[in-house]
């Protein structure tokens, strides 16, 4: 069976080996049915010995049932559930029915999952074997892919099969036999029994394919394998395989057919049940016993009835009659069995709609989502929908579906479910609009976004649905994503116009937001700072990074810093994954501001691979703008143009004005630390036309650096036209130090001779107090060169001694190459400092190093950033010989924002 497979089998025994040596990885097996895929997981599992093998097979008829997969793959351990973190125990026995309690976030599920075989692989090491994949329940596959990725440092190999490729770190396809490998095999199999012009016309039918080498030959008499009698022609091709098994069943006599067609839709192999439902079939279990049903399914060595092949149930099931199996789901439904088998069962009885069941499966769909099953209980909300008789029930149902598929992550799902929920809704349903614009917001067109969440927002406040304040609060973070001044608008006119009711922290977030205009305009309104404690105090990371963006509009730079730092905090405590990834870009930024350049490169790479893995690819978009930012300022230029490139290309596709403004603003800083004033101004006169579109926040950075470009490139009056229009907003309190610095280094550039001396020592005044590193040496590089135009080279070599330094601490290589060189102008010379500290750690090291330096165990941080512990102290080893520690007390003393 293994003749032309060594290749393959020779790839599943490194992995093995690789996990027995911690390091550890997932593959995924994919071919056609019949290629050897089962053979190899076979082959596998005889190679494990030594290890701990847990075993786990998709069904079809199990598709609907959430984490069926997971349970039975993690069935033989799960008594060890109770010995992980707590959140990760609560929400691993909530997924698997063992714990009652609130819906887990499918993250903490994933990484209970992967804690719980790191444990495993503490006292050997451990092989997750999973075949049919493709018919997995989609919570179970989640958390395999999930895993799969996190195996690195782990004693731990995931070999799955499937017959197309799945989410995973690699991919191995089992192609077609060639024909030499194929003869062997039916050599090897039929020893002595087929002549060689037979054997010829058996390579050919079966295409290479192992299962027909061996399924093919049986279905011939020893005559015809002789040569001695004449062979059909054609001869069943290898994709007629499934047809060769239905074959063999319709031969069989009836009532044994019926106990195969029973067994094919059970799925569960449990017994019990499938005697209980044989008995209302009036058909017997003996076959079973017997032998006579060996080639095509039989009892195991655990007492479970098991098929031969996958391919031998498919083909039993959708072989038969649909009368037959009706009458056997009904016989499974009454069996006894659990009770959302037993609605399943039931809903594959029914000849058409029957609200019963369909009320029946709204329910195991609810207690579904009790167990972050989203991916199920869609499933299960749709097969509801569909035998709903009344069509608002239907729309109803299928809007629960959509909303689901959102919530797993699967975009594409959510609309095609909305899209059949539409014609059956009353026409322009909020509910469908808000769902549809959020689609868009996270993985489509925020351009078409704005449109839909605007309307669906302005029917929210005429009471249409009940939640009018989160319609709102989307459809204003579309107009903010997309720059669309007019929306804006139009979102700031509803809040106005809502109801004074709902809880304390909505009508609160409900004034913030409508202060964000005065804000913009210089006004400051009353009452902020109580609104913003409210948010605060509530601990939602959600609201606590939108409350930060309010503060980052009211110049107040350290209050946006600390709600966002407490945004990210509160959704990694939370396992909220999703959200997550959405407040991790404001915090890479907001560490960018900090002049924490390599934390910010490692937080927005973690914030990319979150994005894609909950399905949210604008905001993995997002990410990759932050990181075209870091490259320019850590030296990577060409990199750095090349992503920044790609993310306008894209952000203008979508309308994602925001991606856009990030990726330009690092073109920008990139130019003018090259000193192309022209290039900057390029890119600086687009982002300035979003600055009235309800970005008005940026314009901290954005004028400033309009008014450095235009000054450059003798433009002083366009960049005292800009200035003019910012100043009222930042010289007005509450603006901080940082805001009031960046204002007078703009009067120094707009000035001359004495006044601008003294704007230029007004700024760094300023800058000693704040928070902006980067943006001080830069206002000191701006002194410095000032001071060297003028002739005064002595007085100009502290401004840019202090430059130089601060821009090698920082790691900001290029500008640190042009302080170096204003100094050589001065008479100085400089040497070019080594790479140390925080610079030669990787993203994931550093945030570990980050977390670890909080006074975190191991198993506490590997829970905040969704890795095994094995894999944190892996990477701890690797911190303590870069950084030459040897201890979390020295990690903990140690300053991971600088370089040294």
């Amino acid at each position: 069976m293994f003749a032309g497979r060594e290749q393959e089998l020779a790839g599943v025994a490194g992995l093995l080996a690789s996990a027995r040596a911690s390091r550890g990885g997932g593959v995924v097996l994919v071919g056609e049915p019949g290629i050897g895929k089962s053979a190899l997981l076979r082959q596998a599992a005889r190679l494990a010995t030594d290890m701990r093998v847990l075993q786990a097979t998709g069904a079809e008829t199990e598709a609907p049932l959430a984490y069926a997969v997971l349970h039975q793959l993690l069935y033989p351990v799960l008594n060890r559930v109770d010995l992980l973190p707590a959140p990760q125990a609560d929400a691993l026995g909530v997924a698997l029915g063992s714990r009652s309690g609130a819906a887990p976030d499918r993250f903490l599920v994933s990484a209970g999952t992967l804690t719980l075989l790191s444990d495993l692989a503490d006292e050997r090491p451990v092989a997750c074997l999973v075949d049919d994949l493709q018919w997995a329940d989609g919570p179970s596959r989640d958390v395999l892919a999930f895993v799969a990725r996190r195996l690195g440092a782990e004693p731990v190999a995931l070999i799955a099969a499937a017959r197309t490729a799945a989410d995973g770190p690699r991919v191995l396809s089992l192609a077609p036999l060639g024909a030499d490998e194929s003869a062997a095999v039916l050599d090897a199999s039929f020893p002595g029994l087929i002549s060689p012009e037979v054997r010829d016309r058996l390579v050919e039918a079966a295409g290479g394919n192992p299962l027909a080498l061996e399924e093919i030959p049986r279905g011939l008499t020893w005559r015809e394998l002789a040569g001695l009698d004449p062979l059909l022609d054609p001869l069943p091709l290898s994709t007629a395989l499934e047809g060769l098994f239905s074959t063999r069943v319709r031969r069989l006599d009836p009532d044994v057919r019926v106990l195969v067609v029973l067994c094919a839709a059970d799925g569960s192999g449990h017994l019990p049940t499938l005697a209980r439902a044989a008995e209302r079939l009036d058909v017997s279990l003996d076959p079973l016993d017997s032998g006579v049903l060996d080639d095509l399914v039989r009892i195991d060595r655990s007492g479970a009835v098991a098929f031969r092949h996958p391919l031998v149930r498919s083909a039993a099931y959708h072989g038969a009659p649909h009368s037959t199996r009706q009458a056997v789901h009904a016989a499974l439904a009454r069996a006894g069995t659990e009770p959302t088998r037993r609605v399943w069962h039931l809903a594959r009885a029914v000849p058409g709609p029957d609200e019963e069941v369909a009320r029946e499966l709204e329910l195991v769909a609810e207690r579904t989502l009790r167990r972050s099953g989203d991916r199920t209980a869609v499933t299960v909300l749709h097969q509801a929908a569909r035998l709903s008789p009344d069509a608002s029930d239907r729309a109803r149902r299928l809007i629960a579906a959509a909303e689901a598929a959102w919530r797993s992550g699967d975009a594409p799902r959510t609309r095609t479910l909305l899209d059949e929920a539409r014609p059956l809704a009353e026409a322009g349903d909020p509910r469908i609009d808000h769902l549809h614009g959020l689609t868009e917001l996270r993985d489509g067109d925020a351009a078409e976004a704005v449109r839909i969440l605007v309307s669906a927002a302005s029917r929210a406040v005429d009471g249409a649905v009940h939640r009018p304040v989160q319609v709102l609060l989307d459809a204003g973070e579309a107009a903010f994503h997309t720059a669309d001044a007019a929306a804006a608008k139009e979102v700031d006119r509803l809040l106005g116009r809502l109801p004074h009711a709902g809880t304390p922290l909505e009508q609160a977030l409900v004034r913030l937001m409508l202060g964000i205009a005065p804000l913009a305009r210089g006004e400051h309104p009353d009452g902020l700072d109580d609104d913003l404690a409210v948010i605060e105090g509530s601990g939602d990371p959600h609201l606590l990074v939108r409350a930060g963006g309010v503060a980052l509009t009211r110049g107040d730079l350290g209050a946006s810093r600390r709600l966002r730092a407490a945004g990210v905090a509160g959704a990694r405590r939370l396992g909220a994954a999703g959200t997550l990834a959405w407040a991790l870009w404001f915090q890479a930024n907001d560490e960018i501001l900090n002049g924490r350049y390599a934390a910010a490169e490692a937080i927005a790479d973690e914030g990319h691979r979150l994005s894609l893995e909950t399905g949210q690819s604008n905001i993995a978009w997002q990410h990759q703008a932050t990181m075209a930012t870091l490259c320019g300022l850590r030296g990577r230029a060409d990199e750095a143009v090349a992503k920044a490139r790609e993310v306008i290309a894209f952000a203008d596709a979508r309308g994602l004005a925001t991606a856009g403004l990030s990726a330009r603003h690092a073109l920008t800083l990139l130019a003018l630390s090259e000193g192309r004033g022209e290039d900057a101004l390029e890119q600086l006169e687009v982002m300035r036309d979003l600055m009235s579109s309800g970005h008005h926040a940026v314009s901290i950075t954005v004028i400033p650096n309009y008014v450095e470009a235009a000054t450059r490139v003798d433009l002083r009056d366009r960049g005292a036209e800009a200035f003019a229009r910012h100043l009222t907003w930042a010289e007005e309190a509450p603006a901080t130090t940082e805001v009031r610095a960046l204002a007078a280094r703009c009067r120094a550039l707009l000035s001359d001779g004495d006044e601008a001396d003294r704007w230029f020592r007004t700024a760094l005044d300023h800058h000693h107090a704040s928070g902006m590193p980067l943006d001080h040496a830069r206002t000191a590089l701006l002194y410095g060169e000032f001071l060297r135009r003028r002739k005064r080279r002595t007085d100009a070599r502290g401004p840019l001694r202090l430059a130089l330094a601060t821009f090698e601490r920082l790691g900001a290589t290029i500008w640190a190459r042009r302080a170096r060189s204003e100094l050589r102008a001065t008479g100085v010379t400089t040497g070019v400092p080594d790479p140390s500290g925080i610079d030669l750690l990787t993203p994931q090291e550093i945030q570990v190093a980050r977390v670890v330096g909080e006074g975190l165990t191991s198993r506490q941080a590997a829970a905040q950033l969704f890795l095994s512990p094995r894999t944190v102290d892996y990477h701890l080893r690797k911190i303590y010989q870069k950084l030459g520690i040897a201890s979390r007390a020295e990690l903990a003393r140690l300053d991971l924002s600088d370089r040294d």
